[in-house]
């Protein structure tokens, strides 16, 4: 009811008894990538209070794929170890 897009086939996605496509589904579950805003159905990066597919959790930067433990975070940014450092120290 988010978006009026008919039901390809009929199909559609439930959450609290209401019908939903896929996108408005994921955002209602809070599972849209926060780098792509598309939604995470495999693999999922949970970081700075967001999800993110694995390959777009990035240092903001050089745009490297970062893991959940080896990045730091500068104004609600993630940034790459080395790029931290030669950009905030």
């Amino acid at each position: 009811m988010e978006c009026f897009t008919p039901f390809v086939n009929g199909s559609f996605f439930e959450h609290d008894g209401q019908p939903y496509c896929e996108v408005h589904y994921h955002e209602r579950r809070g599972s849209l990538c926060s780098g792509c805003q598309k939604p995470i159905t495999g693999r999922c990066i949970t970081a700075m209070a967001k999800k993110f597919h694995p390959e777009h959790f990035v240092c903001a930067f050089c745009l490297k794929q970062l893991n959940k433990g080896t990045f730091k975070e500068q104004n609600d940014k993630p940034y790459c170890q080395n790029c931290f450092i030669k950009l905030f120290s």
